[in-house]
């Protein structure tokens, strides 16, 4: 097993994401997933390599190594990626405004209050995307597994029950929680409720396939209502965002000169 590094100058803010943060996990049954914001310097960002701080994988297993019970994977992004990611709708990013957090601070705390501003219709075709592209994935109609039911990589649930369960877990879950976001502008985290009670029935292989099946398809297609529904944000709050962003950015900037 590796060492984890230590979180690297500029760091605001890291979280736990993943099946526990979800609350959708199997107790003593899943690894550790964490993503950090770091703020870059002024040379990175100004300086000839236009790429600035690039996102990194740290990981206490090898590269191509499954992660098991207690193993710990962190992703580390640059704040300009980071709210780029959140802007555009990516569900692993936005969960980290309502994920537990490990380590925080002012610039962090601030980055955490602005997550409503980051809720609009527009979430709807990523979370969408992602859930559907799961769903296709275990009927066997893309990736790897192609006509073949189950798809999703873990061979020992696909036995045990005739489809991944977890993988499965977490296409549902994609739709619960887009709902609730567009719902209530926040998501709960762990996720609560009959929602919560049900995807954990589903990981533990307790809903059969045709279940699980019917009730993505009805999430899917409320999902589709409301991403016509004109009473609801169109996109998020751009300017709130670039604003806060660059106030953080010479605020971090100007304190390191000093």
């Amino acid at each position: 097993m590796l060492d984890i590094p230590s979180l690297p100058p500029g760091t605001i803010l890291l979280v736990e994401v993943g099946s526990t943060a979800h609350g959708t996990g199997l107790p003593g049954g899943e690894d550790n997933d964490e993503l950090g914001v770091v703020i870059e310097t002024a040379t990175e960002v100004l300086g000839l390599d236009e790429r600035g701080r690039t996102t990194v994988m740290q990981r206490t297993q090898p590269e191509g190594t499954r992660s098991g019970p207690g193993d710990t994977d962190r992703t580390l992004h640059s704040l300009r990626r980071f709210i780029r990611l959140a802007a555009g709708g990516n569900p692993s990013i936005l969960m980290t405004f309502w994920a537990p957090v490990l380590m925080t601070t002012p610039a962090g705390d601030e980055l955490r209050s602005l997550g409503d501003a980051f809720v609009g219709r527009h979430v709807v075709p990523r979370y969408r995307g992602y859930m559907q592209s799961q769903a296709q994935r275990l009927l066997g109609l893309r990736g790897s597994g192609h006509g073949r039911r189950g798809g999703g990589g873990r061979e020992e649930l696909i036995e045990a029950y005739g489809y991944d369960t977890k993988y499965a877990m977490h296409a549902a879950r994609l739709g619960f929680q887009c709902r609730e976001l567009l719902t209530t502008g926040r998501l709960n985290l762990p996720i609560q409720g009959e929602p919560a009670d049900w995807l954990r029935a589903v990981r533990r292989g307790d809903v059969p396939f045709a279940d699980w099946w019917d009730r993505c398809l009805a999430l899917d297609a409320e999902l589709e209502r409301m991403e016509g529904d004109g009473s609801l944000p169109a996109g998020p709050d751009r300017d709130r965002i670039i604003t806060w962003s660059t106030q953080t950015h010479l605020a971090a900037w100007a304190a390191a000169a000093r």
